[in-house]
């Protein structure tokens, strides 16, 4: 009697170690495929997402609702500070891209901006370059203005074409790209950018 009670524990802890790893197995299997899911809907990541252009770095592009922008980045944009109100203008950032800000303004993206050599412009311009290369790449397209506050610093835009949207570049006074900015005229031009 005692061997045949042994055996069926031993047969119900058998059984129950079996169940188990079944559910372990389920459970591990259901979030992978969450996972694949979730990178599935993930919008692939792509040379253009450390470019800047008339409209901005890509994916979040000046004119594109917060909620639009978010999605194509794949990820929230999250506040640097709380807005005074929320249409105020303030800035956003992407962990995906870092040392670049989103300026939003009445729920939609105005500008984006870094002072990053990780990003480029779409001519291969980046922070750290000189002057004379912004010449160089963009030749005539280029308008070059006084910086206000470097002596032999300069104002560097290129327009889009209908000139509602423009890349900004800026200068110190030692003649190099200090600032890459992309987004919507006028919001692009100014130098302060949000309050």
């Amino acid at each position: 009697m005692r061997y045949r009670r042994g055996l069926q524990s031993r047969t119900v802890m058998v059984l129950m170690r079996g169940v188990v790893r079944g559910v372990v197995r389920g459970v591990v299997a259901g979030v992978a495929a969450g996972m694949v899911a979730l990178a599935a809907a993930a919008p692939a990541r792509t040379a253009d997402d450390k470019r800047f252009t008339v409209q901005g770095l890509s994916p979040a592009l000046a004119g594109q609702t917060l909620e639009q922008a978010q999605k194509s980045l794949g990820q929230p944009l999250l506040a640097d500070k709380p807005p005074a109100t929320p249409e105020a203008c303030h800035y956003r950032s992407a962990a995906s891209q870092p040392g670049v800000r989103f300026a939003v303004l009445q729920g939609r993206i105005i500008r984006s901006e870094t002072r990053d050599a990780r990003y480029t412009t779409a001519s291969g311009l980046r922070v750290g370059d000189t002057l004379a290369r912004a010449q160089q790449l963009y030749g005539a397209r280029l308008v070059l203005g006084a910086h206000p506050y470097f002596d032999q610093g300069k104002s560097l835009v290129v327009y889009a074409g209908d000139k509602k949207h423009a890349l900004v570049m800026e200068t110190n006074d030692q003649g190099r790209i200090i600032t890459l900015r992309g987004g919507r005229v006028p919001e692009v031009l100014s130098l302060e950018g949000c309050p």
